[in-house]
């Protein structure tokens, strides 16, 4: 079992695909991740994070020996057999496993998660194997949609937990404002052990965030990073995913600060072009985002795409990736050298056909990750 200040990089793809490798473990509470990951990793380490935190004796009993498709079946009959006694109103046959971990996502937009899921459907989770346990599972992680930057830094301003001690005074004040919504938006049913920010690099594209240079996109990661340092106790595991951040940088100073002029290029300029041309200040006040992101989370982990191993790669149109995480500076300050290296994860996305032997829907994706 890993500790719990450690995250395995497995998390991030579905569990049939990563049942025979072994966990590849880092020492982080904080762990973002840009690039090219499969857009289904944001659910897979929800799910996963889950999984870890039932009570052990769900899975066990006469359940032994199942194998994972048996299991999921049982689990599958069972929730539709607790469904069909509610229905005639015996009540549950049993009752749901403890669920001691629980997960909090913030995202810009439900229509964009959604296309972003649909754009490469991955079998796992929309396939003909994906079981009742899965679904259950996908049913009690709670999103939150904030459609601007306003939106989230509110929600991180304010967000509170229903079994804090002053939970009751915040709902007050939520009824006072006259809001139509009787539920108070602020409110965690839970407090999460397992908080994801995905795309913020959209905030990006707000008037107001696209003249104010570093601090726009600064703020809001350190806004994120802060606001659950107290919510509970212990604080809960923090996690970036932002594909858009890898490519990107953004201004250092705001708009009104910005100078056009050329100049010759500084020492360490020419040291790294080999030449001294002109060059436009506004090149050297960039900064990737990447620096940025590495400033508030102890692991940064980077996906790019490998060569292609071509068309006809075991008969399926395949793409190969490598995901190398690399320690923050701050990280790498305080680890031993052996765990201060980077380490890398290779994995694979099969684009299936009409012939997929599993009868799996044309254009579906199928993960694998090679070990």
């Amino acid at each position: 079992m890993l500790a719990e200040d450690s995250f395995d990089l497995l998390n991030l793809f579905p569990a049939a695909s990563t049942s025979s490798a072994q966990p590849v473990a880092l020492p982080a509470s904080s762990l973002a991740f840009i690039g090219p990951l499969p857009d289904s990793s944001l659910i897979h380490h929800a799910l996963n994070h889950l999984r870890a935190g039932e009570a052990p004796d769900y899975l066990s009993d006469d359940r032994e020996g199942l194998s994972e498709k048996a299991l999921g079946k049982r689990r599958e009959y069972e929730v539709e057999e607790d469904l069909e006694a509610e229905e005639e109103g015996d009540g549950p046959l049993r009752t749901a496993p403890k669920q001691s971990r629980r997960v909090l996502i913030l995202t810009p937009e439900r229509e964009a998660l959604r296309e972003e899921l649909a754009r490469e459907p991955d079998v796992s989770l929309f396939g003909m194997r994906r079981d009742g346990e899965t679904t259950r599972l996908l049913d009690i992680i709670d999103i939150r949609y904030l459609p601007t930057s306003a939106h989230l830094t509110y929600f991180l301003a304010t967000a509170y937990v229903s079994s804090d001690p002053a939970a009751q005074d915040a709902y007050a004040a939520y009824a006072e404002t006259g809001a139509k919504n009787r539920l108070d938006p602020s409110c965690l049913p839970y407090a999460p052990t397992l908080v994801i920010l995905h795309d913020p690099s959209e905030y990006l594209d707000e008037p107001a965030n696209a003249s104010a240079g570093v601090a726009a996109y600064g703020s809001i990661i350190a806004h994120f990073v802060s606001a659950f340092s107290g919510l509970s106790s212990p604080p809960p595991r923090l996690v970036l995913f932002d594909p858009l951040a890898s490519p990107l940088s953004t201004h250092i100073l705001p708009a009104h600060l910005r100078s056009s002029r050329k100049g010759k290029k500084r020492s360490h300029d020419a040291d790294e072009t080999g030449n001294s041309a002109p060059v436009e200040a506004e090149e050297r006040d960039m900064i990737p985002l990447r620096r940025i992101i590495e400033s508030f989370f102890d692991w940064v982990g980077e996906a790019e795409e490998l060569p292609s191993l071509g068309p006809a790669y075991q008969g399926r149109e395949t793409h190969a990736f490598l995901l190398t995480c690399r320690p923050s500076p701050r990280t790498a300050a305080r680890l031993p050298p052996k765990q201060a290296q980077s380490i890398g994860l290779e994995y694979r996305l099969h684009r299936l056909g009409d012939d997929d032997p599993d009868g799996e829907e044309e254009g579906s994706v199928r993960i694998e990750v090679v070990t």
